[in-house]
C-alpha cells in the first residue's frame, strides 16, 4: 500500500469515528459533513472528498459499529448460554450506552434506506451463530428480535442493565426453550 492510500484510509477511519461521536452526541439530525469535519478536526472538504454523501458516512459508521459489536461477541469467552449472553449484553449497555444509542439511530435509518438493512442486521447473525446455531430460520429471526428488543429496552431504562432481568427475559423468550 502506498503512502497516499494509507493516509486516505486513516482519514476515512478518522471521519467514521467522528461520525459515530456526532450521532452519539447530536443524533442523526446533527449529522452533516460540517459537523463531522469539525469533530474530526479536519477541513470540511476532507469529509466530502472521502464520502459521497451523508448516506455514505452513515453506512460507514454503521459498518464500524457492527464490526465493533462482532469483535466483542467473537472475543467473549463466556459460555454460549442465556446467562453468558445476558452478561455480554448488560456489559455492552453499561460500557457503551451512548454509542449503542447512536447505533440504534443508524439502524432506524436502515428502515428508510434498504441498502443499509443487511449491514444493520449483520451483528445479529453473529450473535445467533454463537448462541443459538441450532435454530431454524423462523426461530432464528425470533431470537434476533428478542436480542434487539432486550438491547433497546435496556437503553430506555436509566442506570445499567440488570443481568438477572436480561437472563430471565432471554429464558422466557428463547425460541422453543432451546438449551434451557
Amino acid at each position: 500500500m502506498d503512502g497516499r492510500r494509507a493516509r486516505g484510509d486513516a482519514r476515512r477511519a478518522q471521519l467514521v469515528d467522528a461520525t459515530l461521536r456526532v450521532v452519539e452526541r447530536d443524533g442523526l439530525a446533527g449529522l452533516t459533513h460540517r459537523a463531522v469535519a469539525a469533530e474530526a478536526g479536519v477541513p470540511l472538504a476532507s469529509a466530502s472528498y472521502h464520502f459521497d454523501g451523508i448516506a455514505d458516512l452513515a453506512q460507514a459508521a454503521l459498518r464500524r459499529a457492527n464490526d465493533d459489536l462482532v469483535a466483542v461477541v467473537a472475543a467473549d469467552r463466556r459460555p454460549a448460554s442465556p446467562q453468558g449472553l445476558a452478561r455480554l449484553l448488560a456489559d455492552e449497555v453499561a460500557r457503551h450506552h451512548g454509542r449503542l444509542i447512536a447505533e440504534y439511530e443508524l439502524y432506524l435509518l436502515a428502515v428508510r434506506r434498504p441498502t443499509l438493512r443487511a449491514e444493520a442486521l449483520a451483528w445479529l447473525d453473529v450473535v445467533a451463530d454463537r448462541y443459538a446455531p441450532e435454530l431454524d430460520e423462523r426461530a432464528r429471526r425470533a431470537f434476533q428480535a428478542l436480542i434487539e428488543g432486550i438491547c433497546l429496552h435496556a437503553l430506555l431504562r436509566p442506570g445499567t442493565a440488570d443481568v438477572d432481568e436480561i437472563e430471565a427475559t432471554l429464558r422466557a423468550g428463547w425460541p422453543g426453550g432451546a438449551r434451557l
